[in-house]
């Protein structure tokens, strides 16, 4: 078997979303996904991945992650970040995963050593249906004075605004009882993180306290940060938010800092995840290291692929800590993370967003997982289990660009 076509897919109605499809001579497609800066990524993809790729067979796929990495033109020498490298690397290995399950016949756990168990439980991270779209950056209907203008209740990020205790409630409707809120990044982009006043403080915490009055302790709540908080002023929100006995806190200052985080860390009663934006192998070996993380909060779509997830979650067991595959972005990344979590002994939950897997997901593939009672359950079919929409393929503005033998 060899690699005969690699395609990259994008489409401005979802413009941060980029697409690879691995085409092989003896028919099988595998898909792969990352998420954001597409055309810088597409470009190395087809510029240097496709001339080291074309020909080769794709089940080897540890040898091309080693190789893609470290050999030649494709060599990347940084401290680990969400690079166009490491971006396009992602997609490639994902694809390459999901051509070798297929090519056995076995869904990707499978491939993986089995399940060790059929479903996983998910947490909501309460965004917008239009969430992370470039199309739709700024908050739509946000606030007349201190009124919500046309709150519409199906959009989970205006809920967590203005009715988060509603928001959990119905929440907890659906059987899931972890939810992820920021309701202190509009405090933080007043000053870049340099220091939160009372009065943002007091409104960022009102939320919170609308939760617990609402549901009291039946809901799990994770904050999020975005790294976007200098040390003193995370300590001091992390101080009042412990007295709500978060499930963790989120990347609470920039993750490439840590040794201030391993400090902030031991200020904090709760437990912290990180990170989305750096946890691969390298950078988790130095967090755990230093005693800065408890739970793997990593995205498989900026940090090498499966291949680096496989590498990270063992690690983490190596310290007895859990991992929590990061998922706000797209279909395919959620599909590969609930195969890794299904297979990964230490897998704790699956961040999902309902604002995605009932709307835009349905959109882009074909097939997604079952959410119910607030669990992921296993997928059907070879590889992946899913592949793109005849709908995006279709789409005019839909652009194919190949690289072929």
């Amino acid at each position: 078997m060899k690699v005969i076509e690699i395609q990259t897919i994008r489409n401005k109605t979802w413009s941060n979303y980029l697409w690879v499809q691995v085409r092989t001579d003896e028919g099988l497609v595998g898909l792969g996904e990352t998420f954001r800066h597409t055309t810088s990524v597409a470009t190395y993809i087809h510029d240097q991945l496709s001339e080291y790729l074309l020909g080769k067979d794709p089940r080897l796929v540890n040898a091309h992650a080693n190789n893609l990495l470290n050999s030649g033109g494709n060599r990347f020498l940084g401290y680990p970040t969400r690079s166009v490298e490491i971006r396009a690397n992602s997609a490639i290995d994902i694809a390459l995963w999901d051509i070798k399950a297929k090519s056995v016949d076995l869904p990707l756990c499978d491939l993986l050593g089995g399940p060790v168990r059929s479903k996983i439980p998910i947490y909501n991270t309460c965004a917008s249906p239009g969430y992370n779209s470039q199309a739709s950056q700024q908050r739509a209907r946000l606030v007349t004075g201190d009124q919500a203008v046309s709150l519409n209740r199906n959009d989970d990020l205006e809920m967590q605004i203005f009715a988060p205790g509603e928001l959990a409630q119905s929440l907890l409707e659906e059987g899931i009882n972890c939810m992820k809120i920021w309701p202190f990044d509009e405090a933080a982009d007043k000053n870049q993180g340099a220091r939160i006043g009372g009065a943002d403080m007091d409104k960022a915490l009102s939320l919170i306290a609308e939760i617990r009055d609402t549901v009291g302790n039946e809901m799990d709540i994770m904050l999020e940060y975005h790294g976007l908080w200098r040390q003193a002023p995370a300590r001091q929100i992390i101080q009042e938010v412990d007295n709500f006995a978060p499930f963790w806190h989120e990347d609470p200052i920039s993750m490439t800092e840590i040794d201030e985080l391993a400090e902030l860390r031991r200020w904090s009663k709760s437990p912290f995840a990180g990170s989305e934006s750096h946890a691969t192998s390298a950078w988790t070996r130095d967090a755990l290291k230093a005693g800065a993380i408890d739970y793997i909060h990593y995205d498989i779509g900026w940090i090498g692929g499966i291949s680096e997830a496989l590498r990270v979650a063992h690690l983490a067991a190596s310290y007895n800590k859990m991992i929590a595959p990061h998922d706000c972005t797209g279909p395919v990344v959620w599909a590969a993370n609930l195969h890794l979590s299904l297979a990964i002994p230490n897998a704790l939950i699956l961040e999902s967003v309902r604002g995605y897997y009932n709307g835009i997901y349905k959109k882009l593939v074909s097939t997604l997982p079952t959410i119910s009672d607030g669990f992921a359950h296993k997928m059907n079919g070879s590889g992946l289990g899913t592949s793109l929409s005849e709908e995006l393929l279709n789409h005019p503005d839909t652009e194919i660009q190949s690289s072929k033998i």
